[in-house]
């Protein structure tokens, strides 16, 4: 490849690019306006909404029955006292008394509380509860209000709509007022009564907030950073990518471009830095932008918003999102590069943005930490990554880990894009190779990689969403759900022949000797993997709780073998010895075979500190099926590995505290190679084995 041709190339589609105003408007002129403009319109949205919220007369309205039931006039005593907070001070809550005044007219009440709130009519609607005689197992009941005897107390019901400002603002207003009209009266009945001590000197308490507002700032702007880096990348590349393959397909350009001396592999690539070029400088406009406007602070920032960022921070930020850029540019160039027409191009830049969006938005999702599976994902690990150097908080492995995942993805996409668009016919789509004219299982193994990382993205976000309420039984069961269901559609999608795709096969009699001796010997040295990643990567003490908890603690034993054995040897194996191994086999060498299919069974276990030692039993299983010819010694070592692992932690030894000598994982080690070479090899048929 001639550099000096790729640059010419560069040079002459940067200056086409430069007399494009769709360009100049997406890449240039929207990234210099778009954070000084946010800024300045959030801040006026919030003062204004502030103003009008303080400023406004709220209705209110008091329930008719209240005059009759007993306690009314308590109850008329308490509203008058809350209201008289709120309208002389116009806070409540020890807020601050600048500002306008908060008032409350009261209005009659209406026949149709709820019609009177839609329409805003009413902000606040007051009942009086009387007590009285209640059953405390009625579900209808608040349980608080219970006391002796079955006997509720008498409280205020305040009805409103929080999905409108100004009565959730007079709601909340109103109940402040209650509640420090409460504690007053709580106070004079406390002294009235002869109570030895103020309340304010019982037990005092003082909240310390030990984040600044510079970390605070910087967590509520690192969630939104990389979705907006992200979203200018786009908008700017996609327009160079449409023009760079697709639209000079359309005018004719492409064509033109291929006659001269310049090899397809250097229009690729000079087409691939050119939409590079744009989104980087997108980025770095964006980043200066950010530091320059904060360092000056020539507009105000939005209420909560306290954060300058240092020159540094921000130059660490141009590095961390170069491989985001390489990453975006690749995939829209080779969009850019499968489509016929302007147009086609457009419709297929949707799913792709829609994915990157929705993985840039992950870091908004509570409770993501980098030190988590997150960090194998493109992308997203940036944005993690993004926040926590805005918070301060500097993990440089994890952060090197998180650009290097984000760059090689990069370099393997941009790798790919090369190679298929240079191998293409860039004029016309009218040659199809064999696979795409005979679909179906020739078609499969180019697809394969597509559904497992499908697969993957959906169980992580399932993963992130569900939190740590759920049944760790359902949990399992809809998991392996999933896996089920994938397989049944990939095979049924590409007709595979089941017998063929899942190794339906009888094994030798000496794999099943094999099972016995590698199982326990393969979880002895998954110990000593774990162990050695512990050293660059402690394992947290919550996270050793939460895994002992998650391992089905309190469930009976037939349940555990059940839930946490049978089930993933059955589902799991299906899914990753079965449908991605048959997918896998003939497009790559043997070792590679066992690498990828093993480490990408690794990847699926959500949590990062379970992915070296699952990597480790995936290369054991994927070696036991290759070797053996069939899955069911697989199902059997897995099952038989889930069984040790589960007597091992409800036996409360998921801790480890005996460190093995060096020779039990010699031993280990030996045994289980022993095991693999008991699984008397049978060739798969089609398998290709170069130089494994």
């Amino acid at each position: 490849m001639n550099r000096r041709t790729v640059t010419a190339l560069v040079i002459n589609d940067l200056r086409q690019l430069a007399r494009n105003p769709r360009v100049l408007v997406f890449a240039v002129a929207l990234p210099l306006v778009l954070w000084p403009l946010m800024w300045f319109l959030t801040s006026l949205t919030t003062e204004r909404r502030q103003e009008r919220i303080e400023s406004r007369t709220y209705r209110y309205a008091v329930a008719d029955e209240a005059a009759s039931v007993a306690g009314a006039a308590e109850a008329r005593m308490w509203l008058e006292r809350a209201l008289a907070v709120v309208g002389d001070d116009g806070r409540a809550d020890g807020e601050p008394t600048d500002g306008p005044a908060i008032r409350f007219e009261r209005v009659e009440a209406p026949d149709d509380v709820a019609a009177a709130l839609d329409e805003e009519r009413l902000h606040v609607h007051v009942a009086w509860e009387a007590g009285g005689d209640e059953d405390p197992s009625d579900g209808d009941v608040d349980q608080e209000t219970v006391g002796k005897a079955g006997e509720t107390t008498p409280r205020i019901v305040l009805s409103h709509r929080a999905d409108l400002d100004a009565s959730d603002s007079a709601e909340g207003f109103l109940r402040r007022a209650l509640e420090r009209t409460r504690t007053e009266l709580r106070e004079q009945r406390l002294a009235a009564a002869g109570f030895a001590s103020a309340p304010d000197d019982l037990l005092p308490l003082e909240r310390i907030e030990t984040a600044s507002e510079e970390q605070t700032s910087g967590l509520l702007l690192g969630r939104l950073l990389t979705a907006i880096i992200v979203m200018m990348m786009l908008a700017g590349g996609s327009i160079v990518a449409t023009d760079a393959l697709a639209g000079e397909k359309e005018r004719g350009t492409l064509e033109t471009l291929l006659t001269t001396a310049a090899s397809r592999v250097e229009i690729v690539t000079a087409k691939n830095l050119s939409i590079l070029a744009v989104a980087f400088a997108t980025s770095v406009l964006n980043i200066v932008n950010i530091v320059v406007w904060m360092q000056l602070d020539l507009i105000a920032p939005p209420a909560g918003l306290t954060l300058v960022i240092p020159v540094g921070a921000g130059l660490l930020l141009l590095l961390l999102y170069a491989p985001a850029a390489v990453l975006l540019s690749s995939s829209l160039l080779l969009v850019s590069g499968r489509s016929k027409t302007y147009k086609e191009a457009q419709l297929l830049f949707a799913p792709v943005m829609l994915v990157a969006m929705a993985v840039a938005a992950i870091p908004v999702l509570p409770g993501v930490e980098l030190r988590s599976a997150i960090v194998l994902l493109p992308i997203a690990n940036l944005g993690v990554a993004a926040r926590e150097i805005l918070t301060g908080h500097y993990d440089w492995p994890l952060l090197a880990a998180a650009w290097a995942v984000t760059g090689g993805a990069a370099a393997l996409l941009a790798r790919a894009s090369l190679r298929t668009l240079s191998a293409e016919k860039l004029i016309t789509a009218s040659e199809l190779d064999a696979a795409d004219l005979a679909g179906g299982p020739a078609l499969f193994p180019r697809r394969v990689a597509r559904w497992f990382a499908a697969l993957w993205a959906l169980l992580l976000v399932w993963q992130l969403n569900i939190g740590g309420g759920i049944d760790s039984r359902l949990l399992i069961s809809i998991n392996m759900a999933i896996f089920g269901a994938a397989a049944w559609l990939m095979i049924a999608r590409y007709r595979l022949p089941a017998r063929e795709a899942l190794s339906l096969r009888a094994p030798p009699l000496g794999a099943w000797l094999g099972v016995l001796i590698g199982a326990p010997a393969g979880l002895v040295l998954a110990d000593g993997v774990v162990r050695l990643a512990s050293l660059a990567m402690p394992i947290p003490e919550a996270w050793i709780e939460a895994m002992a908890e998650n391992m089905g603690a309190g469930l009976p034993l037939w349940q555990m073998l059940i839930f946490f054995s049978l089930m993933p040897a059955l589902f799991e194996e299906i899914a990753f010895r079965g449908v991605l191994l048959h997918g896998l086999k003939n497009r790559l060498t043997t070792l590679q075979l066992v690498l990828i299919a093993g480490i990408a069974f690794g990847f699926f276990h959500v949590d990062l500190f379970r992915i070296p030692p699952t990597s480790l039993l995936g290369i054991f299983l994927v070696v036991t099926v290759i070797r053996s010819g069939s899955i069911y010694p697989a199902m059997a070592w897995h099952a038989l590995h889930n069984a040790l692992a589960l007597g091992s932690a409800r036996l409360e030894q998921i801790r480890l505290p005996e460190q093995p000598a060096w020779w039990h994982y010699v031993l280990a080690l030996a045994a289980t190679l022993l095991a693999l070479r008991l699984m008397s090899r049978v060739d798969q048929p089609g398998t290709r084995r170069r130089g494994g």
